[in-house]
């Protein structure tokens, strides 16, 4: 390539002078300065965020915390309540059975001399009864001769107790049912006779109602069969089901 002859052999250039570069150097320098400046007062608003935040974090979560444990004790505070509206129930209802049962002996007592008293001679005035332990049970029978007393009564006492097991229907004698009776089963009375003492009821089986069957011995013997429903609608374990004589 050939040489332009009107081109110079040297290009001389204006240099810059050291306040230029110390002026463009002063410029990057504050540049990097106020970067960084904006970049730390950037982290210190996102800290004090994330401060506030965590804060209010802990405070709802102490809150919660307090809540729970509120809770926990209304919940165990209803416990005990409840516990103690059913121990009441279960008084009120023992209570209520043996007043059902006193006021059945006193009617029974006042059967005894009654002379309008449609029914004489041997009755079952009143039976009831009580859970004293899971699945064992506290009776009270009391027997009346009425109107007429002629002389002494003497006979036997049959307890049983009818209701389900299994979904058929299931027949308990008393001994079957480890009964005890304060007279052994036997009567010899000529106004009142009481008896009292226990029984089981076995696992699985569904009482339906108590059957007393009581017979007199000798050449007149007689026997009366009554039922009392297990769980009477009025809350009462003593109530009649049907009296019967033979």
């Amino acid at each position: 390539m050939a040489k332009d002859p009107n081109q110079p052999d040297y290009i001389i250039r204006k240099r810059r002078s050291g306040t230029w570069y110390w002026t463009w150097t002063l410029i990057i320098l504050f540049t990097l300065l106020a970067a960084m400046a904006v970049g730390y007062w950037l982290n210190k608003r996102q800290h004090g965020m994330t401060e506030t935040v965590q804060e209010r974090f802990d405070e709802l979560q102490q809150r919660l915390t307090e809540a729970e444990a509120g809770q926990t004790h209304w919940q165990q505070q209803y416990q005990i309540e409840h516990e103690i509206t059913q121990q009441l129930k279960t008084e009120l209802d023992k209570l209520h059975r043996q007043n059902k049962g006193l006021e059945k002996e006193r009617e029974a007592l006042q059967r005894i001399f009654d002379p309008d008293a449609v029914d004489s001679g041997l009755q079952v005035a009143s039976m009831y009864w009580e859970e004293v332990t899971p699945d064992v049970y506290q009776y009270r029978l009391m027997l009346i001769q009425a109107k007429r007393q002629n002389g002494n009564l003497r006979g036997s006492i049959k307890i049983s107790v009818v209701g389900e097991e299994a979904g058929d229907r299931k027949s308990y004698n008393f001994e079957q049912l480890k009964g005890t009776d304060n007279h052994n089963s036997k009567f010899d009375f000529t106004y009142v006779s009481t008896h009292t003492g226990t029984f089981e009821v076995p696992d699985g089986f569904e009482p339906s109602f108590v059957r007393v069957v009581v017979a007199t011995s000798g050449r007149n013997a007689k026997s009366v069969l009554q039922d009392f429903t297990w769980k009477p609608v009025n809350s009462s374990d003593e109530v009649e089901k049907s009296n019967a004589k033979e």
